[in-house]
């Protein structure tokens, strides 16, 4: 089984921060890791070549999918924009997102 984490330390926000792991033939231990004091603990997969983090953010996911079509659209959602089908700008500063299944969310941005 793969699973698309994050390293741990030395970010650099590129693309490389993001890494596959192979959890049969990689991962020697997974343990509970905190970023701060303050925040929630997180999955850490702990490697021969490093510790990884499991994706938490949204800011992580709409990078590491990028690629796929996923957006941070503000701070709250990311959205694949390959399955909108509509955005409407609503009055008080935000946007309806009707997705090509019907589903709808909506985002406190404007888009």
């Amino acid at each position: 089984m793969k699973l698309l984490t994050v390293k741990m330390h030395g970010r650099t926000g590129e693309d490389s921060d993001f890494v596959l792991l192979d959890l049969i033939n990689e991962v020697n231990a997974i343990d509970l890791w905190d970023r701060t004091k303050n925040s929630s603990s997180v999955l850490a997969f702990h490697t021969a070549r490093g510790s990884y983090l499991a994706l938490t953010t949204l800011s992580d996911i709409a990078k590491a999918w990028e690629q796929y079509g996923f957006t941070l659209v503000g701070k709250d959602i990311v959205i694949n924009q390959n399955r909108v089908d509509n955005i409407k700008a609503i009055d008080n500063n935000g946007s309806v997102v009707t997705f090509v299944d019907g589903m709808h969310c909506n985002v406190k941005k404007q888009i």
